[in-house]
């Protein structure tokens, strides 16, 4: 994988989430309008388990392993952000162009504007940025 893939990966963890926290929300709700099974005047042979309860269980269990997937995407999004953050140590420019451009999603009118140069020129810094995070950061993603 390189740098620019890697980066851009962090929309893909972000809409991951928002689809998470969507699901989540889901099953709280559907909790909510978990209706009492009807038993009727029938005669039982052997005692039923809770049905209410088994189907609150299952949805615990599955708001269990949205959250751990949340928490998963949460780690990726900030070891993203904390590697980008520690770039800007080496070169606040490199910092500021992969930011706006990979975190911020920016258009490129916009990252001219606030680095002040040409559209030629940021990407050229662009290029030399993603050298650098690739040499400073590469072996935590090659094998992604």
């Amino acid at each position: 994988m390189t740098a620019e893939e890697y980066l851009k990966s962090y929309h893909r963890y972000v809409c991951n989430y928002k689809a998470s926290v969507k699901e989540y929300k889901s099953v709280d709700e559907d909790m909510i309008t978990i209706k009492s099974p009807s038993f009727g005047d029938r005669v039982q042979t052997s005692p039923q388990n809770d049905p209410i309860g088994e189907i609150v269980i299952n949805m615990e269990k599955r708001k269990a392993a949205i959250g751990v997937r949340m928490l998963n995407f949460q780690t990726k999004m900030t070891m993203i952000r904390n590697q980008l953050a520690s770039l800007e140590e080496v070169n606040d420019e490199y910092y500021t162009i992969l930011m706006l451009r990979y975190i911020l999603d920016e258009d490129w009118k916009s990252i001219c504007s606030n680095l002040c140069v040409s559209r030629t020129q940021a990407n050229k810094i662009l290029k030399q940025a993603l050298a650098e995070f690739d040499k400073k950061f590469g072996e935590t993603y090659a094998d992604y």
